[in-house]
């Protein structure tokens, strides 16, 4: 579609108030949930975003993204971006998406009544650099998008690698800018301040985070790194979770039929962990953990699925420890087959050395799995103990530990799976995480 077709359809946009706050059950979303008999918050949120206005106004936002689900998506960032500007969308906001085009889509659609406009841009060895000719671009489509449908209240960009563009719209426009981190370069490389690509990333996102007039951090977790490496000030932070639609996980599924298609028995316990494979994500560990895991349960079987740096180092370490043949490694899957596997698996692991987040604590959740995560990030915020999940040591033995104790006791297993799927049902929607960040929102822009 053309901007000017696009000029016609926006122009004419209601400006109508917002619902207010969704409710579940007849009730506010969150309160409290019932975990065997016990009585406990709905989940530990780290919000302290608040909530908008009652009836709040109709707001046009540009949202910056390098990935979305309607472009080019490489993992959570892509989901994060694509829901949560559906969720505000349905909130009665006029959503645009400023996005990378992939060779073979057009340069604009409108997707569950949001607007996706897809840039191409120059390439270079140096990626910081590349990313700078792609923030380039979005500033020009956001000139040319104004221009024809008038001005936009915010701009919202998602990391260091849209940033840029954030900073040459509020130059230029003087347009509030949300800068939301879901994670920093100190912790993808696994906690160390590493010289070169690493620094020059460092910079891009201290710059971004204090040119922004309001910084957006998914948990308490990254909120205190940026606090501490950037030196950000605590009165720009506002922490927004992530969210997840756990529809998508909803339907009957043969788990056996999946396990067969990797060669896993149909009664063997199947652990899956999705996530690229860099220090940060602590695949080394898990494989270090799964000759201990076998001790016990010989027919423990385990699904890794993801790419990167670290993915031949993890490998050789399988073969070394004696684990290769009960691993099944897969690259990076499509959608429908990484929800196949979150629905017929026994237990997800996390075993991160740095997650800022967990948005896998949730999926697995939607599923109705249990989780094994290590305590190092974001989702120590939010799993119970023993209660939909179970936290451990950063280490292979406190993830072995975990996996086999869930392995032990069946129906507790399924318990706690169940208790999570209570929980993004109830607090981890998107529709909840659009309105606190409508919050963050009305914050910037008044």
């Amino acid at each position: 579609m053309r901007i000017a077709q696009l000029a016609r359809r926006v122009s004419g946009h209601p400006r109508v108030p917002v619902v207010s706050r969704p409710r579940i059950d007849g009730r506010p979303s969150g309160g409290l949930i019932q975990y065997d008999g016990m009585t406990r918050p709905a989940a530990r949120l780290p919000f302290n975003a608040v909530r908008p206005p009652h009836r709040s106004v109709f707001m046009r936002v540009a949202m910056l993204s390098s990935e979305s689900l309607h472009s080019i998506s490489s993992g959570g960032l892509g989901v994060h971006v694509t829901e949560l500007a559906a969720g505000l969308q349905r909130r009665g906001h006029d959503m645009h998406v400023i996005t990378r085009r992939k060779h073979d889509q057009s340069h604009y659609d409108c997707i569950d009544g949001v607007h996706y406009h897809r840039v191409d841009h120059g390439l270079s060895e140096n990626y910081v650099e590349c990313m700078d000719y792609m923030c380039k671009a979005m500033a020009h489509r956001f000139h040319e998008v104004t221009s024809m449908i008038g001005r936009f209240e915010l701009v919202h960009a998602h990391d260091w690698l849209s940033a840029n563009a954030m900073k040459y719209v509020m130059d230029g426009y003087g347009t509030p800018g949300v800068l939301t981190m879901h994670s920093t370069e100190y912790g993808r490389d696994g906690n160390v301040f590493f010289d070169g690509f690493a620094a020059w990333v460092r910079d891009a996102e201290a710059a971004g985070c204090h040119n922004a007039s309001v910084v957006i951090a998914v948990s308490r977790f990254l909120a205190d790194e940026l606090r501490r490496i950037y030196q950000v000030p605590d009165e720009k932070i506002h922490i927004v979770p992530n969210g997840v639609s756990y529809h998508a996980f909803d339907g009957y599924i043969d788990p056996a039929a999946v396990k067969g298609r990797y060669g896993i028995a149909p009664i063997a316990p199947m652990i899956f962990t999705p996530g690229r494979m860099t220090l940060q994500k602590g695949m080394d560990m898990l494989v270090e953990a799964v000759p201990m895991v076998l001790a016990s349960y010989p027919e423990t079987r385990f699904v890794i699925a993801g790419e990167g740096p670290e993915r031949d180092t993890v490998i050789r370490r399988a073969h070394e420890v004696g684990a290769a043949g009960s691993i099944v490694f897969l690259e990076t899957v499509p959608r429908w087959q990484y929800i196949d596997l979150m629905r017929a698996c026994d237990i997800v692991a996390v075993p991160s050395r740095n997650e800022p987040f967990g948005i896998v604590v949730l999926e697995a959740w939607a599923a109705g799995k249990p989780v094994v995560a290590t305590l190092a990030g974001g989702p120590r915020e939010f799993i119970w103990h023993d209660v939909n999940g179970y936290l451990v040591n950063t280490d292979p033995g406190g993830l072995a530990h975990g996996i086999g104790s869930l392995l032990a006791d069946h129906d507790h297993c399924r318990a706690l799976g169940g208790n999570g799927r209570r929980a993004v049902e109830d607090r981890f929607n998107w529709d909840n995480i659009a309105s606190y960040t409508e919050g963050v929102y009305h914050m910037a822009a008044h």
